[in-house]
């Protein structure tokens, strides 16, 4: 092989051609004058800088703005607005006998009314407890009226759910005491 030029176009953009390059030493007077202009130009935008900056204490406190978004967390507002939107969005997809109960039912007062008894009144232990004990209550003196010969008195599926009701709140809530005690 032929030796040929570093800046011929077989060896331009290939590696053994900015190795070459590396391993050509500068003459003195460039690296030095190289040198000396950079560190001028590094002084004078030095200076230019501390000519156009400002000290925090020249910054009058009215003056500083601090980078802080107007609305840090979902609002009441917000929420209520999100709401509207999504309620608005889901009825006009309702057929029109579907989409009038739902604006009756969606309204704040009986929609708050639903929130509270969903917390008080219609309690799962409760309900369920207060089902099984009409329910066997009920069939065993449907059985003894038959067998005995008395008059069945509807009055007593009710009480005897309203009795199991507050059994499966009374169970509920000694459940939820002892997970508590035993949290701690």
């Amino acid at each position: 092989m032929s030796e040929q030029h570093p800046h011929s176009p077989e060896k331009v953009g290939s590696h053994e051609h900015i190795a070459s390059a590396e391993r050509v030493p500068m003459p003195e007077k460039t690296a030095e004058a190289y040198t000396e202009q950079q560190q001028e130009l590094l002084e004078t935008a030095q200076n230019a800088v501390k000519h156009e900056a400002l000290s925090s204490k020249d910054i009058p406190i009215e003056d500083r703005k601090e980078d802080v978004p107007k609305q840090l967390f979902v609002n009441q507002e917000l929420k209520s607005l999100s709401y509207q939107r999504i309620m608005t969005r889901t009825q006009k997809h309702l057929s029109a006998p579907a989409r009038s109960f739902s604006k009756v039912i969606h309204q704040p007062v009986i929609d708050t009314l639903s929130k509270v008894s969903e917390n008080t009144i219609a309690r799962p232990s409760g309900l369920l407890a207060g089902g099984v004990c009409a329910l066997l209550g009920s069939s065993i003196m449907l059985y003894m009226s038959k067998h005995y010969g008395f008059r069945y008195n509807l009055f007593v599926f009710i009480a005897l759910f309203f009795a199991g009701f507050a059994l499966g709140l009374l169970i509920e809530l000694l459940f939820a005491a002892t997970r508590r005690v035993r949290a701690r």
